[in-house]
């Protein structure tokens, strides 16, 4: 923290970093940047905890990344898999390790903030960012309750970001669209539900229906990979919904829709002293619309290069852009393409998967995060030969192993 004179000659404080957003990027970057001593305030125009309309998967990539344990807010865990196409159940498959481990984003968010602000971090609740000026020996930040300034600030306030807005980054963002609710059913719906994650990719076109089992509920949602308004998007929730044998007199208790920020274009996420990351910086995966794991390895990423730029006192953001555009965006890419051909030919790439071990080994390592999607498209192409034989003589697996590599 520093303190510096206005025009007034009134004392202001320039904190070392302000992070806009307290989603798992913003929250894990106060938390790392506190750790080593820093100045950081972090800003959020809600109260926490707060709803957050998500699926709630956090994958074994996203744990091994987060920089501290997050068990204790874990709904459940997902120990397999189920893929239905318009509803007829084609695979149920028990992977052998958990898929993924399940929240409410309202607890999960507040858990990661909480350790930012136990390592350091000031949290001011209940204001806005309006805009961002870079002032070149500063960053200011207008809010609903004055102006603010630092020494760098990080845009990790999602899809939407006010700071990637002010300082002219990705001005072409690119979105799909997800409604989900949170459903009441029955214990017996519950139970037949178990711990299994759903997947549907024949609830609508170019996209996916999902279930995925909390504590007390389910978390049942669509999302439409391709970019586009979100016309009909609710009615093809109430149709899927209704079309899942396992969704008995369900009762929503909330449904909400929001934008997921398709990632995969090489882009600059930095201006002056001012970067993106997570949804704002547009990291989510194109395929499935998963946004924590790489939200957590971009805020890894800044924090070291803010860090350094802080302590240096060369403030040139530039490695962070080459950083994610050389390690995050390749594998974004490479999910887009994937994408492409599923959604093209969703009820075929389904039977495929319900068919062929082998792709079930593959898609379910990268949906994990035990394989990244250029390792499994790689693989995927290279073991198409034994996808043929494998859908040609169906064998049945209630247990899948886990392959080597």
């Amino acid at each position: 923290m520093t303190l510096v004179m206005n025009s007034s000659q009134e004392k202001l404080t320039v904190h070392d970093v302000i992070v806009v957003g307290t989603g798992p990027a913003g929250a894990v970057l106060a938390y790392l940047l506190a750790k080593r001593g820093l100045d950081v305030l972090i800003l959020e125009r809600a109260t926490l905890p707060r709803y957050k309309s998500c699926g709630g998967g956090v994958t074994w990539k996203a744990m091994q990344n987060l920089p501290f344990d997050a068990s204790a807010v874990f709904e459940q865990k997902a120990v397999g898999g189920v893929v239905t196409y318009a509803g007829q159940q084609l695979l149920k498959v028990e992977v052998g390790w958990p898929v993924a481990w399940l929240v409410m984003r309202d607890r999960f968010d507040h858990y990661l903030v909480q350790q930012a602000v136990q390592a350091g971090a000031h949290l001011v609740e209940g204001i806005s960012v309006v805009s961002v000026e870079d002032k070149g020996d500063r960053v200011v930040v207008i809010t609903t309750k004055g102006e603010l300034q630092a020494q760098l600030l990080a845009g990790a306030d999602g899809v939407n970001s006010i700071v990637a807005r002010s300082v002219g980054l990705i001005p072409d963002r690119e979105v799909g669209v997800a409604v989900e609710a949170e459903l009441a059913v029955s214990p017996a719906s519950l139970e037949a539900q178990g711990a299994y994650a759903t997947f549907d990719f024949g609830a609508l076109p170019g996209g996916y229906g999902w279930i995925f089992p909390k504590r007390d509920h389910l978390s049942v949602g669509v999302f439409k990979a391709i970019p586009g308004k979100a016309i009909g998007l609710k009615k093809a929730l109430e149709k899927f919904i209704a079309s899942e044998a396992v969704l008995l007199d369900p009762k929503i208790l909330h449904m909400q829709g929001h934008q997921i920020p398709l990632g995969g274009r090489t882009r600059t996420l930095h201006k002056g002293r001012v970067l993106l990351v997570g949804d704002a910086a547009n990291l989510a995966d194109p395929w499935m619309g998963e946004g924590i794991s790489y939200a957590v390895v971009s805020a890894r990423i800044a924090a070291e290069q803010m860090y350094y730029a802080l302590k240096s006192k060369e403030i040139d953001l530039s490695s962070y852009t080459k950083l994610i555009n050389a390690s995050i965006t390749p594998q974004l890419l490479s999910a887009r393409l994937f994408a492409k051909a599923v959604y093209a030919l969703p009820e075929v790439c389904s039977d495929l998967l319900s068919r062929s071990p082998f792709m079930q080994q593959m898609v379910f390592d990268v949906i994990r995060g035990d394989r990244t999607f250029i390792e499994m498209t790689t693989a995927l192409l290279l073991g198409m030969p034994r996808i043929v034989v494998e859908t040609l003589f169906k064998h049945e697996q209630p247990k899948m192993q886990m392959a080597d590599g």
